[in-house]
C-alpha cells in the first residue's frame, strides 16, 4: 500500500491519527510512520484499512462476485477460497484464492493482483473520488 492510499482511507473513514491507532491496535506513532514513510505499512494493517473501507460501503450487498466478474470456469470456482466460503466481493481480503488460474496465497503478490482486478477496484475507486476536509 502507498502513502498516499494510507492517508486517502483514514480521511475516508473520517479518522484521526489518534482514532485510526484505535481501530488498527497500533500507536498514533506508527501511524505518523507510516503516512511519513518512516516504516514500511504491514499487510495486516492494509488488509484491516481495506475491510474497514469494505464495512462502510453502502453498494456492498448489491455488489456482484468475483467469479461473475471475471467469469471464472467452473473448476477454478471450486479451488478458490472465496467460492467456498462465498465471499465473491471480499475475494481480495481472503488468502488462498485461485484467480486467473493459479493459487494467490501470498500477500503481495496477490494484492498486485487485486489492485488490477475490477472487484478491488470498486472499493479503491470510492475512495479516489471522494474530495476531503484538509482538515482532517
Amino acid at each position: 500500500m502507498h502513502i498516499k492510499e494510507f492517508v486517502q482511507i483514514r480521511r475516508y473513514l473520517g479518522k484521526s491519527q489518534v482514532q485510526l491507532g484505535r481501530l488498527l491496535s497500533v500507536s498514533p506513532k506508527a501511524i505518523q510512520s507510516y503516512e511519513q514513510g518512516w516504516r514500511n505499512i504491514p499487510a495486516s494493517v492494509e488488509r484491516q484499512l481495506l475491510f474497514l473501507v469494505y464495512l462502510t460501503r453502502s453498494s456492498k450487498k448489491n455488489a456482484k462476485s468475483c467469479w461473475e466478474i471475471k467469469n471464472c470456469p467452473s473448476g477454478w470456482r471450486h479451488k478458490c477460497a472465496a467460492w467456498e466460503y462465498k465471499v465473491g466481493d471480499l475475494c481480495w481480503f481472503v488468502n488462498g484464492t485461485f484467480c486467473q488460474g493459479e493459487y494467490n496465497d501470498i500477500w503481495d503478490k496477490k494484492m498486485q493482483l487485486c489492485r488490477e482486478c475490477e472487484v478491488l477496484r470498486q472499493l479503491t475507486d470510492v475512495i479516489k473520488d471522494t474530495k476531503y476536509d484538509k482538515a482532517n
